[in-house]
């Protein structure tokens, strides 16, 4: 299926924020898919087309990320959430929104949600960061992975510094999202992990999985860090449990 895309820009604060939306034909909420860091619309490509025969689909570049421009605003959560906000009010997209959070796409969704849950329907993290990873499971990968993981944060022009990604995990300290439908994903194919650090990572999506009173935790063992791409059919089939679940 060749599904027709219609991306646009939107200045908020300074910044030109492109977006596409897709599948307007279809009723229910909205999906807004949050990327991980420093990764741009298109790693949504392996489900976008599938799900969009059977839900509306907002996508976005966050600021200094693929087709949107650079801007000097901060570049942590809390800016983060405000500026999607402010985008979707003026493309006119209407909550209620379901949130699709790959890693720290994960962490922009708990935070949204947190601070505005009449918004949201409900929220599917895949891979989600977790507030603790930088003190606790950073420091049990190998010297080598290590350097590759700290390494991202100091790429000229992507995203935001190691100090505002900290700032992130502190600003979503604590904030669990109350009765709010949420699917955790967890993929278990992971070479950089170490088996301590690995077993770390676990128990931290098991800890997201109790920020909901009404949560689910998804393992694919199959699955790497960026389970949409490695097995998008699990990802585009828990899209469709939560788009019937919410629609009731």
């Amino acid at each position: 299926m060749d599904t027709k895309v219609s991306g646009q820009w939107i200045n908020i604060d300074g910044a030109e924020l492109y977006y596409e939306y897709i599948g307007e034909q279809n009723d229910g909420p909205t999906i807004v898919f949050m990327s991980g860091y420093g990764w741009p619309l298109e790693n949504w490509q392996p489900i976008r087309e599938d799900v969009s025969t059977f839900a509306k689909i907002f996508m976005y570049d966050r600021e200094s990320v693929g087709n949107s421009s650079q801007g000097n605003n901060p570049k942590h959560s809390l800016q983060i959430v405000e500026h999607l906000r402010t985008l979707l009010q003026k493309a006119n997209i209407k909550p209620p929104f379901i949130l699709v959070g790959h890693s720290f796409g994960g962490v922009n969704a708990r935070l949204y949600t947190n601070m505005y849950p009449k918004e949201v329907a409900g929220v599917i993290l895949l891979e989600s960061c977790h507030e603790d990873q930088n003190k606790v499971m950073a420091p049990l990968l190998s010297k080598e992975a290590q350097e590759g993981y700290f390494a991202q944060f100091h790429v000229e022009g992507i995203e935001g510094s190691l100090t505002e990604f900290e700032e992130s995990l502190e600003q979503v300290r604590g904030a669990d999202i109350g009765d709010t439908p949420l699917m955790v994903m967890t993929g278990c194919t992971q070479p950089i992990h170490t088996t301590d650090s690995m077993a770390v990572w676990m128990n931290f999506q098991k800890e997201l999985a109790t920020l909901s009173t009404k949560s689910k935790h998804i393992i694919i063992k199959e699955a790497g860090h960026a389970i949409h791409i490695d097995q998008p059919e699990a990802v585009i089939d828990a899209i469709w449990e939560m788009v019937e679940m919410v629609s009731k």
